[in-house]
């Protein structure tokens, strides 16, 4: 079978398509062939060596991906799924190839009739979406929110998913003006360039001097100074990572003059749903929901045959990408 594998961090050049042979699951596990892989962001900074969590190297790539596909072979002990089974799961380590072994446990079973490629992304960039609006930002009917990087795969299921909570207005910012119309295309009201100096002073006009009232904050570096200074009394701002890879500077911060009745909370998606496993099943049947009444359609813009997996790193990694990327083996 053909997979992607990293022997030494770089750029797109370093990733190299091999054959390898198809994994033999042990007990408890499952073999999947996989047909879609939605690439996180995670992954670029894996691939550059820049992911705040070290991985060993040489390495498949795709630690914690997101794959669909279908079952074609159980280990023993698995009495939970069945051959032919559809499913998507994370994949502890090893996403992109064409053949995967998951533990049966990780896999969420699809109905024959849900479009397997729309779904995918759901597991992590919808799942992050998800909790960072409603499980730790608390979203209220009325609030005002601030998606940043509104057009990328997380974003534009923000977006959708702050509407279809009850945000009164979202406001959505990106770095280029094709990003901007995308943006509103989705569901956003306002759109605003952060790349832009006096994108605070934007924000503020478009909540009359108030300030926003949930921010998810992908960006770090300045946009995070930024985006404490828009955030309103009692606003709650979700720190979810820094695809800037610029030093936030937590050290530096004056919180109680930076922060007067500010609150800032970090997501970290995966110690969320490992410790509140029930989060998981409640997300995404929420988002199952929300796409059957056409309240949410994941974005997915771009697809990949395996082998064209470096464009589709440079893609996401040249910030010229909208909604999500997906590979097919």
């Amino acid at each position: 079978m053909k997979c992607v594998k990293l022997y030494n961090n770089g750029g797109p050049e370093v990733l190299e398509v091999e054959e390898i042979a198809i994994p033999v699951p042990r007990p408890n596990e499952v073999v999947i062939k996989v047909e879609n892989i939605a690439i996180n962001y995670s992954e670029i900074q894996q691939r550059k060596g820049t992911y705040p969590f070290p991985v060993e190297l040489p390495m498949t790539m795709g630690q914690w991906g997101v794959i669909s596909g279908e079952v074609i072979g159980i280990g023993e002990s698995v009495q939970s799924i069945c051959i032919n089974s559809k499913v998507m799961a994370q994949v502890p380590s090893g996403s992109y190839a064409e053949f995967v072994t998951v533990p049966a446990y990780l896999l969420i079973p699809l109905p024959e009739h849900v479009d397997r490629t729309a779904v995918t992304p759901l597991l992590t960039q919808g799942q992050t979406a998800y909790h960072a609006l409603k499980t730790i930002g608390n979203i209220k009917q009325g609030d005002t929110v601030l998606i940043h990087a509104a057009s990328g795969g997380l974003g534009n299921i923000a977006v959708q998913l702050a509407k279809a909570f009850g945000a009164s207005k979202v406001i959505a910012t990106a770095s280029s003006k094709e990003k901007l119309d995308y943006a509103l295309s989705i569901g956003a009201d306002i759109s605003i360039n952060y790349s832009e100096p006096d994108w605070t002073e934007k924000v503020f006009e478009a909540t009359d001097g108030k300030g926003v009232d949930l921010i998810l904050e992908t960006v770090g570096g300045q946009i995070l100074k930024g985006s404490i200074e828009v955030l309103a009394p009692f606003g709650r701002l979700i720190y979810i990572g820094s695809a800037s890879s610029q030093n936030s500077q937590w050290d530096n911060l004056d919180l109680i003059n930076i922060l007067p009745n500010k609150i800032v909370m970090g997501l970290h998606i995966a110690e969320l749903l490992s410790s509140r496993p029930e989060l998981v099943k409640e997300g995404l049947e929420m988002m199952f929901s929300l796409m059957m009444k056409n309240q949410l359609k994941p974005e997915i813009k771009y697809v990949f045959p395996l082998s064209d997996v470096k464009k589709a790193h440079e893609l996401i990694e040249t910030r010229q990408s909208l909604g999500t990327v997906v590979l097919k083996p």
